[in-house]
């Protein structure tokens, strides 16, 4: 296994494991926030159901109140008759009012408990003689609490009296608690396991989502780890349209951008080294072999000065080739198409001796760079000019319509071979047939990007012995489409 490949394998170890501890991670605060949320609700529903049972306790010891109240203002069932002790009154209605499992009824006559409510209680608080003593104090209808072996009771005390009986009387009613609680803490139970089994289906599923959503991002990273500056073609496979799908998308742009860029770097490296050394070479080998003799002299340095000078123009065209990579290569703005013919045709006609016209010009504006369109025409003009002797003819001209504009270099020279026509915009480029042409066989090129900067293309019509014609066919933007 080469170092390479073990550095890779480490790597991708090492990005698992952090994806696995980023999962883990995103799955820990998904259960804290789910454990939260169950612990609130188990704890809001217990409250909940112990106060309603609290709440139903305390209405049925009034009710209980009530009913009593209201048997005592009846006659006996039994007799017909009124009642003429406390005895006779609180048996009656211990005898007629049956009390349910949870609730007891007893009688106090005279400060002791008397008669209770048949059957089975669940416990016997009218064998507790310290609460059968503070019973038989209560002057006042009293309501209260009292903890017992079989869990808390809330209770009521309605004192009694009737007339022409000395005697005194108290009738306790009392709700015992702990079903009503059994019942709460068994729906609380249940609660918890539920959401237990929830908590666990919600791990289990937050484990897989936590999975898919990271598994874009760890594309991400891992695709970064493994980008070096000699492979830049790796890209993220985008599922989906989602956010993680457009971070992806964002990401594969950006490699684009910078594969764009490095690219570009390379290029400049290679073209300027490439096309370079040939002047150095020629530069070095003269000066060394340059004599003292005055006329040697001259000779030598006005060729290295023209070496120096075709080299300058060589740097200044690679610069701008790689500045046209740039975003902010083009500063769009509203151009008057007609007067940027004009102006150009009058800057063309200082090139050479030619016949030179003006075809056609557009009566319309449109959103563009005119010093760049400027700088592509006249470096058209100037490929004519090669081409062409004193006695061609070279015209200008533009024309819009269909929503596209065509910006033209016309000329009557010597024409562009087929197999020339798509290899004359490569860099360093020359027709086959090029015999005068001195440049740097940068111009094309930089034509060519500039229509590309602009969203359009370069067309060549020729026929070689007739001449060709050079248009710039570009995308037509109205200004007033200018935000």
């Amino acid at each position: 296994m080469t170092t390479t490949t073990m550095t890779m394998t480490m790597t991708t170890m090492t990005e698992r494991r952090r994806g696995v501890t980023a999962r883990t991670r995103i799955l820990a605060w998904i259960l804290l926030l789910v454990t939260i949320a169950i612990v609130a609700i188990v704890v809001v529903t217990g409250r909940s159901l112990f106060s309603r049972a609290d709440s139903q306790v305390a209405a049925e010891l009034a009710h209980e109140a009530d009913k009593f109240r209201a048997f005592a203002t009846k006659p006996d069932p039994s007799t017909g008759k009124e009642f003429f002790t406390v005895r006779e009154l609180l048996t009656s209605h211990l005898q007629h009012n049956l009390a349910e499992d949870n609730e007891m009824f007893f009688s106090i006559i005279d400060g002791v408990a008397d008669r209770r409510s048949g059957g089975e209680r669940i416990a016997r608080i009218d064998t507790d003689p310290e609460f059968v003593r503070e019973a038989a104090s209560v002057t006042t209808p009293t309501s209260g609490s009292l903890a017992t072996e079989a869990g808390p009771v809330e209770y009521a005390i309605i004192p009694v009296s009737v007339d022409g009986d000395p005697a005194t009387g108290q009738l306790v009613i009392a709700e015992f608690l702990a079903p009503e609680y059994d019942e709460a803490w068994s729906t609380i139970w249940v609660m918890s396991v539920v959401a237990l089994v929830s908590l666990m289906l919600a791990g289990v599923t937050g484990w897989f989502i936590a999975g898919r959503v990271l598994a874009p991002i760890r594309d991400v990273r891992l695709t970064a780890a493994r980008i070096t500056e000699t492979d830049l073609g790796r890209r993220i496979d985008v599922v989906g349209h989602d956010d993680v799908a457009q971070l992806a998308v964002t990401f594969n742009r950006m490699l684009d951008r910078l594969e764009a860029a490095f690219a570009g770097q390379r290029r400049f490296l290679d073209d300027a080294g490439h096309e370079l050394r040939t002047p150095i070479t020629v530069i070095r080998g003269h000066l060394d072999v340059m004599s003292d003799d005055p006329e040697d002299r001259e000779q030598t340095m006005h060729l290295v000065d023209d070496e120096l000078e075709r080299m300058s123009r060589l740097v200044d065209d690679l610069i701008m080739l790689a500045r046209s990579e740039r975003p902010d290569f083009l500063l769009m703005g509203p151009t008057d198409v007609t007067d940027l013919v004009v102006e150009t045709f009058a800057k063309a006609t200082a090139l050479a001796e030619r016949h030179w016209s003006i075809d056609e010009t557009p009566e319309t504006f449109a959103v563009a760079d005119a010093q760049r369109l400027t700088q592509a025409l006249l470096q058209l003009a100037a490929n004519a000019v090669a081409h062409t002797s004193e006695r061609d003819s070279i015209a200008l001209g533009g024309h819009v319509a269909d929503d596209r504009m065509l910006l033209w270099v016309r000329d009557t020279g010597t024409g562009i071979p087929d197999d020339d026509r798509e290899r004359i915009f490569e860099r360093f480029a020359r027709g086959s047939s090029e015999t005068r042409r001195q440049g740097t066989g940068l111009g094309l090129a930089i034509v060519a990007r500039i229509a590309e900067a602009h969203g359009g293309t370069v067309r060549i019509d020729s026929t070689p012995g007739h001449g060709a014609t050079f248009t710039l066919d570009l995308p037509w933007i109205d200004p007033k489409e200018l935000p």
